[in-house]
């Protein structure tokens, strides 16, 4: 598997494409113009778009890749789908820039499922709630995208309306335990190995 990472100008998130040289998923969508010339210039067949969480610095490239890619699905946990309808809870409205949409593309992941990405890949689901209810963090064999859940050396912001402290410095635990035979992809800072 390759990895490329992009770093978004809002924030510096970090948005991700995963391929097999031939199949690609997109993990957080920000800056979108590097990702489709990446995905157009390797020659890639983009099969699904994995979000961790819906703060706005994380999906502000949404609309644009559904006019794109409009039959690519969407993965998020439940609390995300909702969190797209509404501008107040992905931060859209703060950033002049209001998301709001509901699509039967956007399908909901639970803690536990399990996808086929590529042929010899599979990404289960962690539900990681504390940074946002909305959190998912997703591993791929020995890889595991984190989000804004655990970023390593950076203490978890837990101050959101929909952020819950216990919660996140749990999950920042269970997640930290992982590090030690994962490579970690998280949502903001360099890729950890």
């Amino acid at each position: 598997m390759r990895i490329k990472r992009f770093v978004n100008s809002v924030f510096s998130s970090n948005s991700y494409i995963i391929d097999d040289g031939n199949v690609a998923v997109i993990f957080d969508i920000g800056d979108i113009s590097p990702i489709f010339e990446y995905l157009q210039n390797s020659e890639l067949t983009l099969t699904a778009l994995f979000i961790t969480h819906t703060h706005y610095d994380h999906i502000y490239g949404i609309r644009e890749f559904i006019t794109k890619f409009p039959d690519i699905p969407i993965y998020t946990s439940k609390f995300g789908k909702e969190a797209f309808k509404k501008p107040n809870w992905n931060f859209s409205r703060y950033h002049e820039d209001e998301i709001s949409i509901d699509l039967d593309t956007i399908k909901v992941l639970e803690d536990g499922d399990t996808l086929r990405l590529f042929d010899n890949a599979d990404l289960q689901a962690i539900a990681t709630p504390g940074h946002d209810k909305s959190c998912l963090s997703y591993r791929i064999g020995e890889l595991l995208l984190t989000g804004d859940s655990y970023i390593p050396e950076v203490k978890v912001i837990a101050s959101f309306p929909n952020s819950n402290k216990s919660e996140a410095a749990y999950w920042y635990r269970y997640l930290q335990e992982m590090t030690s035979n994962h490579t970690i992809l998280p949502g903001h800072g360099e890729i950890y190995n």
